[in-house]
């Protein structure tokens, strides 16, 4: 299939030498996007963070390169205590270190929450953004449900 673009003098063919490679597009661009999901039952009553199992990796074409991360949960509960969520770049929370990026308060009963971030990772190796989640002290939390919908994490390559 040909790739077309818009111009003003109507609809234009690409060809191979008019596709505008990823170091010339202009600051701001979207230049991929990367989505992983799950509808998995996900829970926890641990105090420090912990993985949740939904992750997913990119690959920046630059180093000058941004990435907007938006995790997005259908359902949250918590039951006597307050829960909180972060995202990890490999072995590294972006987040605040003891209240991560979300937040629910004692007795939410599934709330749908949304959350996004800007990282600055300068660099064009593999990344793994990862949701991690804890309570703070004697609860249980469920950040996933599988009968509320999908839990998903978006990564978005912005050009710098």
């Amino acid at each position: 299939m040909a790739l077309s673009k818009i111009s003003n003098g109507g609809l234009e063919t690409l060809t191979q030498a008019g596709i505008v490679a990823t170091s010339g597009m202009p600051a701001k661009s979207v230049i991929q996007v990367v989505s992983n999901t799950t509808t998995a039952d996900i829970s926890t009553t641990n105090t420090t963070f912990e993985a949740t199992g939904l992750s997913a990796s990119i690959i920046p074409a630059s180093t000058s390169s941004k990435v907007f991360v938006i995790v997005s949960s259908p359902s949250w509960y918590c039951d006597n205590q307050n829960a909180y969520a972060t995202v990890f770049r490999d072995t590294t929370n972006i987040g605040n270190g003891d209240y991560g990026l979300m937040q629910v308060y004692v007795g939410a009963a599934y709330a749908p929450s949304t959350t996004q971030v800007l990282d600055a990772p300068a660099s064009t190796s593999s990344l793994t953004y990862s949701v991690h989640h804890r309570v703070r002290v004697g609860g249980s939390s469920y950040i996933s449900y599988s009968t509320y919908g999908q839990f998903t994490i978006t990564l978005m390559e912005v050009a710098g």
